[in-house]
């Protein structure tokens, strides 16, 4: 019973994400993870029990992986909280020190992810991380509705005409058939 309460938690949990165009900041993915937290706590919830967090590190033995998303929970016989994930997996929290807070999200890490609903957070000055493919990316994260918080709405329109420059170096190595040859000696 416990584990399908969970499982259900999870999969409602995974109905709203708040995403950032940024890391850090208040207005990034850290400091609105942050305020969540510190409002949760004004509740008078018992953050962090109930704290929805992403792992950051692979953890093969312990069958946890970068991006994997939980929830903290006390165990139904007591004990110290573990991280329920879905699949029916649990990790002690003490096990695990590489998470983030995962109420909110970058758009980068959100990527391959969709939700009923995205709160799409936008900074309140221009930089150069808002292009028309970070934004593309969270909107369509968003399957059913999404909330736009812009500050600056005009930022909008500067993010929509810049592109994202990709600077691999691909498109030369195809053109001109592969990477050079070496000699040996050069290799050496």
């Amino acid at each position: 019973a416990h584990a399908a309460w969970v499982q259900a938690l999870l999969a409602q949990a995974d109905r709203f994400r708040v995403l950032c165009a940024l890391r850090s900041g208040p207005w990034g993915a850290a400091g609105c993870n942050a305020a969540i937290d510190a409002a949760l706590r004004r509740l008078g919830l018992p953050v962090p029990q109930g704290r929805l967090l992403m792992v950051t590190r692979n953890h093969q033995a312990l069958d946890v992986y970068n991006g994997d998303i939980g929830v903290v929970l006390q165990p139904p016989g007591g004990g110290a909280l573990r991280l329920y994930l879905t699949g029916e997996r649990s990790v002690a929290l003490s096990r695990l020190p590489d998470l983030d807070g995962a109420w909110a999200l970058t758009v980068h890490k959100s990527q391959g992810s969709e939700f009923a609903h995205v709160a799409l957070v936008l900074p309140p000055h221009d930089s150069a991380l808002l292009t028309r493919e970070l934004l593309y990316t969270g909107i369509t994260r968003a399957r059913d509705r999404l909330t736009l918080i812009a500050p600056q709405p005009a930022f909008i329109a500067a993010a929509c005409a810049r592109r994202t420059r990709r600077l691999g170096g691909l498109r030369a190595l195809l053109a001109h058939g592969g990477w050079p040859c070496l000699d040996a000696d050069e290799v050496a």
